[in-house]
């Protein structure tokens, strides 16, 4: 129904000639009247829209058929990139604790140090010696685009070829993912005690998480100094 209303709305804006959709630019011919050039672009809008209403894609399991990650690879491989995901997130667990001493300090700033660190979402030019090409918070939760280490650690303690969703390691992170950005929200409005809060949370369901995928669940670990 979605792609419909689309399709209607972009068929009845070129008729009508009206410049409130914010359509690319096209060719010459296009823009002189090429309404089978428009349809096409009509056509991939629709297919695109309904990709997009479909919802949330669901975890795939560690070796599972859909999994992109681990299709085609040997025990020994599986276990080498599970292992690059763990050595991952202890970096993106030091780009956090970073975070909080700069909030003990009073540092409030998003744009600062400490902040932009964790939470700034542009990928690096090269990876870092962990091998992350983005920082501590689009590395862990990953970004619209990309699946960060932290899901695709915790779908490696599923069953071949099955959804991983049930699995406490993928509910444990799915808690987690969802309580950094409020940590932003109250720096971006200067609330150092919703801040301090919001990383305490944060820093909690980050502990449940490191402990269902083999990792020390204390941030006080030295591993992650």
């Amino acid at each position: 129904m979605k792609a419909v209303l689309i399709l209607s709305l972009l068929i009845s804006a070129i008729d009508s000639g009206l410049s409130a959709y914010s359509i690319p630019t096209f060719s010459s011919s296009l823009q002189h009247g090429n309404r089978n050039a428009f349809l096409s672009y009509c056509a991939s809008t629709v297919a695109s829209a309904s990709l997009l209403s479909s919802g949330p894609k669901k975890a795939i399991a560690f070796d599972g058929s859909g999994s992109t990650a681990y299709s085609g690879r040997n025990p020994t491989s599986k276990a080498e990139l599970k292992k690059s995901y763990q050595n991952r997130i202890v970096e993106d667990v030091k780009d956090f604790k970073r975070l909080g001493v700069a909030i003990d300090n009073g540092d409030l700033s998003p744009e600062s140090g400490a902040w932009v660190s964790f939470f700034i979402e542009f990928q690096r030019r090269e990876a870092d010696d962990a091998g992350r090409t983005y920082a501590g918070l689009a590395d862990l939760v990953g970004t619209k685009d990309v699946s960060g280490c932290g899901l695709l650690l915790a779908t490696s303690y599923g069953k071949p070829g099955k959804p991983a969703d049930n699995l406490p390691s993928v509910k444990k992170f799915n808690a987690m993912a969802k309580l950094f950005d409020p940590i932003k929200t109250a720096g971006k409005k200067g609330d150092a005690a919703k801040v301090k809060s919001a990383w305490t949370k944060a820093g909690v369901a980050l502990s449940e998480y490191l402990e269902v995928v083999e990792l020390p669940s204390s941030l006080s670990d030295p591993i992650y100094d």
